[in-house]
C-alpha cells in the first residue's frame, strides 16, 4: 500500500491537521492493552508444554520530535501464534527491558523460553536458563520488523516522517500492532 503523509491526507480529504490528529487519537485509543492477543492457545498449555514455547524479543529504533531523540520500540513476539504479546517504547537499557517483560502474563515469564540478540539488557533481565541469545533464533521477529518498517512511515529508515509527540508515537504503534495481531487470527 502507498504511504501518504498526514498533510497529503488533509489536502485530499479537505480537513485540517487538528481535525485529523483528533480523529487519529480517537481511533488509537480503541487499542486494547493486551493488543488483542489470542492467549487461549497458550493458556491451554500445561506449564511443561509452555517450556517448549519460544518467544522472541527484539528492539528497533525510531525517532520522536527530531532525529537526535531516539526512542526504542521493544517487542515481544510469539511465532507459535504469530502475534506481538507486548511492546514498550523508551530507552535501550535494563529498566526498559524490565518494563516490556512486565507486560507479559506472569505464567509466560515463568515458563517460556526467550530468544534474543546479544544486547546486554536481555542478559540482565531474563533468567539464564530461559534465555537463548542468538541471531539465528530471532529471524521471525526480524522479519516482522521488516514488515512493520515497510508499512509505518514513522518507522521507515532514512525517512523525514517521524512522530512529533511521544504520546502519538506510542498510540500509533500500538494500534498498528493490534491490527497486525487481528490479521494473525486468520492465519492459524
Amino acid at each position: 500500500s502507498e504511504r501518504v503523509s498526514l498533510r497529503g491526507i488533509c489536502r485530499s480529504m479537505e480537513v485540517s491537521m487538528t481535525w485529523l490528529m483528533n480523529f487519529a487519537a480517537s481511533i488509537w485509543e480503541q487499542t486494547p492493552d493486551n493488543l488483542g492477543v489470542d492467549y487461549e492457545l497458550l493458556e491451554n498449555l500445561s506449564d511443561e508444554e509452555l517450556q517448549s514455547v519460544e518467544i522472541q524479543l527484539d528492539e528497533m529504533w525510531s525517532f520522536v520530535g527530531c532525529k537526535k531523540n531516539k526512542r526504542w520500540i521493544w517487542v515481544v513476539y510469539c511465532p507459535a501464534i504469530k502475534q506481538v504479546l507486548a511492546f514498550h517504547v523508551g530507552g535501550r537499557g535494563k529498566a526498559d527491558a524490565e518494563k516490556m517483560l512486565d507486560k507479559l502474563p506472569q505464567r509466560l515469564r515463568d515458563h517460556c523460553q526467550f530468544a534474543t540478540d546479544y544486547w546486554e539488557a536481555y542478559y540482565q533481565t531474563i533468567p539464564s536458563d530461559q534465555h537463548h541469545p542468538s541471531k539465528a533464533l530471532t529471524f521471525f521477529i526480524e522479519g516482522y520488523f521488516t514488515g512493520v518498517r515497510a508499512r509505518v512511515s514513522r518507522l521507515v529508515r532514512r525517512s523525514v516522517a517521524f512522530s512529533k509527540k511521544l504520546e502519538n508515537h506510542v498510540a500509533a504503534i500500538g494500534y498498528f500492532l493490534w491490527q497486525r495481531n487481528l490479521m494473525a487470527h486468520h492465519y492459524y
